[in-house]
């Protein structure tokens, strides 16, 4: 597309991804490889913050001014429009699930899930009736759309008749520090003493949010304390989901007595976390529903036996590498998976070998590849 009849540029909706989050890593890691990609563009993104790992001579970040987000929204759209009818810009990619209206310039959208729609008990009213007034619009409108698995891909077939031809599944893949950075014995054991980590211990990553369904992990732990098996704690890292933040589970710990069992460190810096996960005995993944579950593929690069819900898109990133729960609501299977994992050395290290052999598939040299591709057929179809 280098050769396109004039210079290209390319405008990122990318707000909003400064808390740690799965869309954060999706959204940082792939547009940081591929502004290093493709240099002969030029790239507008807009930021809540300013990032890093965004600083290209060809890339300029805007930043929006509000934290609303109703009028970071607005704001968004504004500039979006004064970009497009001015024809300064030939593409728009709104980067995190939140469509928009583009003028003459053509418009790509990406859908991590659809969780809002699948369990609205779990989410606010104002974003259940965004996901079934607002958004169709935005599918619909939008010339392409990426999704970051098939499942929901399928699920944008069913609940929104999406044509499948209009859209490409485009995996998400794990931080740049889980492969580049080796994990020294030193380093683990300074990240113990540093948080006062149990050994062994059972290990969640995420976001402390209703849909992760703690509550059932935090009873399948109850349950195995009750069988007076080996000592084991529970380490919860992730920052809390002010839209929808589980904080239940913590009047539960106090309810079951697991105050010294469930250790919750909030969301660990990205350098700390190739050493948390290492540290742990098995990585657990209760979730109800997931577009794609960033975390799992983490527990795979690092080496750890992963257990996780069959929900969602997870069977199909995980694949035969982790043992899934059919039915996630139900503390005793998890328990009973737990049990398994650590009393079974052939199967841990069956999960071991597939695992880091899975975690391969997902590389965001070639997602970016992917993503740089169905830019250039989007313009060609501009004309």
């Amino acid at each position: 597309m280098r050769n396109h009849r004039r210079s290209v540029t390319i405008l990122i909706d990318a707000t909003d991804i400064d808390r740690p989050s799965g869309v954060r890593t999706a959204v940082l890691e792939l547009f940081r490889v591929l502004f290093a990609l493709e240099t002969g563009w030029r790239f507008i993104i807009l930021v809540s913050q300013f990032e890093p790992d965004f600083d290209f001579p060809h890339v300029e970040q805007r930043r929006i001014p509000v934290r609303n987000r109703v009028l970071e929204r607005l704001w968004v759209q504004s500039v979006v429009l004064a970009t497009t009818l001015t024809r300064r810009v030939d593409l728009v990619h709104f980067a995190r699930s939140l469509g928009g209206f583009t003028g003459p310039a053509r418009n790509v959208l990406t859908i991590f899930d659809v969780t809002t729609l699948r369990y609205p008990q779990l989410h606010a009213r104002s974003a259940v009736w965004f996901w079934r007034h607002i958004q169709p619009q935005f599918l619909h409108a939008a010339d392409r759309v990426i999704t970051i698995s098939q499942d929901v891909k399928d699920d944008l077939v069913q609940d929104f008749g999406i044509p499948p031809e209009k859209m490409t599944v485009v995996y998400c893949a794990p931080k740049a520090v889980f492969r580049e950075r080796i994990v020294t014995e030193d380093e683990r054991r300074a990240l113990r003493e540093k948080y006062n980590l149990p050994d062994p211990y059972l290990l969640f990553v995420g976001m402390v949010a209703k849909k992760k369904n703690l509550h059932t992990l935090i009873q399948a732990l109850h349950i195995l304390k009750e069988r007076s098996g080996p000592r084991l704690a529970l380490v919860i890292a992730g920052r809390r989901y002010r839209q929808s933040d589980d904080e239940a589970i913590f009047d539960l710990i106090h309810d079951l007595d697991l105050e010294d069992d469930v250790h919750y460190i909030g969301p660990a810096p990205d350098d700390e976390l190739p050493a948390l996960y290492r540290n742990a005995a098995v990585f657990v993944y209760p979730s109800l529903h997931e577009g794609f579950g960033i975390p799992c593929v983490e527990a795979m690069v690092c080496e750890v036996p992963l257990i996780a819900s069959r929900s969602g898109a997870i069977p199909e990133v995980v694949g035969e590498a982790g043992v899934l729960i059919d039915d996630p609501l139900k503390p005793e299977q998890f328990a009973d998976a737990i049990a398994q994992v650590l009393t079974n050395p052939r199967l841990r290290e069956t999960l071991l070998v597939k695992g880091k052999a899975r975690a391969t598939v997902f590389d965001w040299q070639q997602l970016a590849h992917q993503v740089l591709t169905i830019y250039r057929r989007t313009l060609e179809d501009a004309g």
